[in-house]
């Protein structure tokens, strides 16, 4: 028989402090019981996973939509068609912003190197990438920080500045005598990884619609991506169409348009 263990405790009652013996579980009640939470553990353990991946992917989402709205929004203050390592377009003939020379082809956030499944049919960079602060660059030097190339000597100008007319107007490559400034930042920084740690990317460089020549003679789709839960980018970062699987892709300019 197992044994039972009376546990003597103090308590207060209407007539005052006094002992009294509380009865202690038995051996087979502790049992039942633990047996109960394993089984209402093991039911509920599948609905709470797919509740955290469920949140995960939607905060995702989140994120590449918000990250391509404050692209564009960048883009359309600055004045510009792609993202350009020296914002200042110092020069008023054939400014340096933008020649092909200039462009950014790839943006990443902070966060760990995903894998990718399939490479690009040619040239570089693919998704996996590192930031060189020359073609490859984090988000964050555009929209938070206005520091392209990580220097704030490329700055994009500003509402500040907008008086400096030794700048590039790209309507019509002459003296910057127009609206065109950063009036960020566009998102609050740092920018950080996806819900799994990885890094967001968008392969801007197809923003240059005569540089990206698809496979359909289309440009190449740009998009802002997230691996997804198994850390594998499986949409080709050079493709006419994208076919995301696991991944979680907000499409900023597609490449059919």
């Amino acid at each position: 028989m197992a044994e039972r263990h009376d546990v003597g405790v103090w308590a207060l009652g209407f007539g005052g402090w006094g002992f009294r013996a509380q009865r202690g579980l038995s051996l087979v009640e502790a049992t039942i019981i633990l047996g109960v939470i394993s089984m209402l553990t093991a039911v509920m353990a599948p609905s709470v996973r797919n509740y955290v991946q469920t949140a995960q992917q939607a905060a995702a989402k989140a994120d590449v939509e918000a990250l391509g709205s404050a692209l564009a929004r960048m883009l359309t203050d600055v004045g510009e068609l792609w993202v350009s390592r020296d914002g200042n377009g110092s020069g008023a003939t054939d400014p340096p912003s933008h020649a092909a020379s200039n462009r950014v082809d790839l943006l990443v956030s902070d966060g760990r190197v995903p894998a990718v499944q399939t490479a690009r049919s040619s040239g570089s960079p693919d998704w996996d990438t590192a930031v060189n602060d020359t073609t490859v660059q984090k988000f964050e030097y555009f929209l938070v920080t206005n520091t392209p190339s990580n220097t704030s000597a490329n700055a994009y100008r500003t509402a500040a500045n907008m008086s400096v007319t030794a700048q590039f107007d790209p309507d019509d490559g002459a003296t910057y005598n127009s609206e065109h400034a950063w009036r960020g930042s566009y998102l609050p920084g740092p920018i950080g990884p996806d819900p799994w740690g990885y890094r967001y990317a968008a392969n801007v460089e197809y923003l240059a619609r005569a540089l990206g020549t698809g496979p359909s003679g289309n440009v190449n789709d740009v998009i802002v991506i997230s691996s997804g839960s198994n850390a594998l980018i499986e949409s080709r970062y050079d493709t006419d169409g994208v076919a995301p699987a696991n991944d979680v892709v907000h499409v900023f300019a597609g490449g059919t348009r």
